[in-house]
């Protein structure tokens, strides 16, 4: 027969915390960040208007 390792008993019968799915941890971060995710949004928004106005500022002039 085998011997069998000395078993010390348990202090608790609690389980380990169950770890969120994915999909609750991605909801968790957009939600903490969604301000900065907004503002860094609209920033890129206005640095792509402003560099297509000024390219077609550019061609208007080179063209007419």
């Amino acid at each position: 027969m085998q011997d069998k390792a000395n078993l010390t008993p348990a202090g608790t019968t609690e389980s380990a915390p169950i770890q969120a799915s994915r999909y609750q941890r991605v909801c968790r971060w957009f939600s903490r960040r969604r301000k900065s995710l907004a503002f860094h949004f609209v920033r890129g928004v206005a640095y792509g208007a402003g560099a297509g106005g000024v390219g077609f500022v550019v061609w208007w002039i080179e063209n007419h």
